[in-house]
């Protein structure tokens, strides 16, 4: 790939929604990157012992979410890996894999605050720039962020200001077991897969 500029979005992706996909396009144009790759998790460590879909279908969802995006990919890595997805084995990877590429680790506002909590969150604001989308209510993160890392995490993470999507993966799985409408919350390849799948205690076949 030529370029320079990656951006990296990891998550459950438990399933894949519009807003998981708008926010991607917006940092995608705002960052002005050559790729976004989507990266589900095989078990995200701060979800352990939760149900989620099996990792197969949530990878197959998301391929289907991006398959008409040209500069949306998808990366299996997590799941080859197997295990607990620690995002530091995942950047490592990246990092060798695309050793001239810039790249950026695309986050949640609520995890700003937290990020000095993550595993080896100091390799992490080396081999990584974070960007962190943006919203109300979280003026204060980025201070307590500087209070643990210093100064350095200004240089590493980018607060841009994205549009709220108000759109979960946690109500889609409700109404999903409620036998109500999908309709404008996930891409439509990824209604037929879940139905066809039986995913999420719906009944094949219904609409």
């Amino acid at each position: 790939m030529a370029g320079k500029s990656l951006g990296i979005l990891g998550g459950t992706f438990d399933p894949i929604h519009i807003g998981h996909l708008r926010m991607a396009e917006h940092v995608f144009q705002s960052m002005d990157l050559e790729k976004i790759i989507f990266i589900p998790a095989y078990v995200p460590p701060h979800k352990l012992g939760q149900d989620f879909a099996p990792a197969q279908d949530r990878y197959a969802m998301t391929k289907l979410a991006v398959a008409d995006n040209p500069h949306f990919i998808v990366s299996d890595m997590e799941l080859k890996r197997s295990g607990v997805s620690y995002t530091i084995d995942t950047i490592r990877q990246l990092h060798n894999l695309y050793p001239d590429k810039e790249l950026h680790f695309i986050i949640g506002a609520d995890s700003v605050a937290q990020l000095h909590t993550w595993h080896n969150i100091e390799e992490m604001l080396e081999l990584t720039r974070f960007v962190a989308v943006w919203r109300p209510g979280y003026e204060d993160a980025m201070e307590e962020l500087v209070r643990h890392l210093g100064q350095r995490a200004r240089e590493r993470v980018l607060l841009l200001d994205t549009p709220v999507y108000a759109i979960s993966s946690t109500e889609i799985r409700t109404r999903l077991r409620q036998g109500q409408s999908l309709a404008g919350l996930v891409p439509a390849q990824v209604e037929e897969y879940i139905y066809e799948h039986g995913l999420y205690g719906c009944v094949t076949g219904d609409r």
